[in-house]
Parts: C-alpha cells; structure tokens; sequence
C-alpha cells in the first residue's frame, strides 16, 4: 500500500482500511461497510453495531442509496426521483467553486465529478460518503505524472442525473461554442456556510494566521463578484491580491475567526489546519 509522504492522519485511515482497499482497482462495493467495520475496531467503538446488516444506509439519502448500500443500475423512474437535500446541493456549489466539475453532452443529463490526491484521501472518502447516492460506481484510482514526479489520485462521478440541471446551469456558460465555468450573480442566493466550508477545503491555504482561497481560474470581474458576495452574505472584508497577472482572495484573521466557527462542523480533520490560527 502507498503512504509515503502522506500525514499521521491519513497514514491511520490507511491502517484501519489495509484489508478493505486495494489501489490496483477500483474500490469493491463492499468496501465502505469493510472500511467502518475496521474504523470502529480500530477506535475501540462498541461491538453491538451488526455489520451484516446490508440494509445500513446513510441518513436522508432518497432510496435508501448510498456508499454502503447502493444499486449500480435503477430504473428511469427511480433515477428521476433522486433529488438534492439542501446539504448536498451546498457540497457540489462548493466543490463547483474549487475542484469539482460537472459535464453534460448533447440532450443528456450533466454529471458532476471530483479528484483528489490521494493524500487527502479523509476528505474525498467523506465527499463520496455524501455522495455516493448520486453515482452508479466506486471511486477509482489514478495517478499522472508532472515534472517527471508521479503522483496518485481518487476520484468518482456522478450520474447523469436531472437534479443536476440547476447547478450546471448556475454555473456554466457557453462562450465561443464551449461550456466553461462561469461566476454568476445568482450565486449569491446559493453561498452558505457548508458552500464556503467545502470551496475552502478545496481551494483555501493557510497564510500565516490569515487565508488565501485561490480563485486564480476566474477573470477579474468574477472574483470581485465572489468579493463581493462574501460581503453580502458573511460581512466580512475580504481582500484582492494579484498573484502573477491572475487573481486570488485574502481574508484576514479577525474575519476568519469570524467565520470559523460556522464553518468549522463542516471540515474534516484532515483540512482543520486551513483555518486553525
């Protein structure tokens, strides 16, 4: 198993889950309810949960889909039933402002997708966990090579799914025949503490005891426009800094301290740091 250079933290997770994963293939359908089942040996939890209970799903998951118990494949009717909780309509706006993307083809459905290194494996296993109802399949191992350095990677999608439509077309925009990713002011009536949680988590570097959240795929005129709605809706005063031709944004320690505790529910421990003085 590969964990060189990864953290105590996720070198633990790692530990507790060696039977239940193999990075060769794809994770096994069985894997989440494996990965629990060493979770809670590991951390000394008691022993009355029955883990032979296929029937365990996660709270408020339509269809009782989820990381433990899902249906690769469900019917026209069913897929149409699936919805949003407003939890995890926050969590895709806010990896949409970071590292998630959403592609869509012709008449079909969009899809929504996410990649993470394998580094921070607690925070993609936590994203899937929420998510996974939405997918038809595992998440899937991956690497790529950059300055001659290999480096490893998970990621999982989504379905194509009509419950996505709101999303794709709040964000993207066609420009010069493309679909791009876009800020637009409707935004604003989307941003919650759980949007900004996840942007930040995805895109947020500590720096020194203040935070940069890189927005450095944005145009000038939409970064101010995210300034702006951060204004509106956590009156705070963030700042705009040039880094190298391309824009990113600054919030300083009394506005994080300000924020972090509305946030903090909604952090893995893994990402804590990002917004610990």
């Amino acid at each position: 198993m590969y964990t060189v250079g990864l953290d105590a933290d996720t070198r633990a997770y790692f530990t507790a889950a060696t039977s239940a994963i193999s990075f060769n293939k794809s994770l096994s359908v069985n894997t989440p309810l494996l990965f629990l089942k060493k979770i809670f040996l590991y951390k000394n939890y008691s022993s009355h949960i029955n883990f032979d209970d296929m029937n365990l799903t996660l709270w408020n998951k339509p269809l009782g889909l989820s990381s433990i118990n899902k249906k690769s494949r469900i019917s026209i009717i069913e897929r149409d039933m699936l919805k949003l909780t407003p939890r995890v309509r926050s969590i895709i706006v806010g990896l949409i402002l970071s590292d998630g993307w959403m592609q869509k083809t012709g008449h079909w459905n969009p899809r929504f997708g996410i990649k993470q290194s394998i580094k921070n494996f607690p925070y993609i296993w936590y994203l899937y966990n929420e998510l996974a109802y939405l997918c038809s399949g595992d998440m899937y191992n991956g690497k790529s090579k950059l300055r001659g350095k290999i480096f490893y990677n998970l990621s999982f999608q989504s379905r194509q799914l009509a419950c996505l439509i709101e999303i794709y077309n709040l964000f993207y925009h066609k420009i010069d025949g493309k679909w791009v990713k876009t800020i637009k002011y409707d935004l604003l009536f989307y941003i919650d503490y759980i949007v900004l949680a996840n942007w930040i988590q995805g895109e947020g570097n500590k720096h020194r005891k203040a935070l940069v959240i890189n927005t450095q795929s944005f145009n000038l005129k939409e970064v101010i426009l995210l300034i702006n709605i951060l204004i509106i809706k956590f009156d705070i005063k963030p700042r705009l800094q040039n880094d190298r031709g391309k824009y990113r944004i600054y919030i300083n320690r009394k506005d994080l301290n300000k924020i972090k505790d509305q946030i903090y529910p909604y952090f893995v421990n893994h990402f804590l740091y990002k917004i610990n003085n």
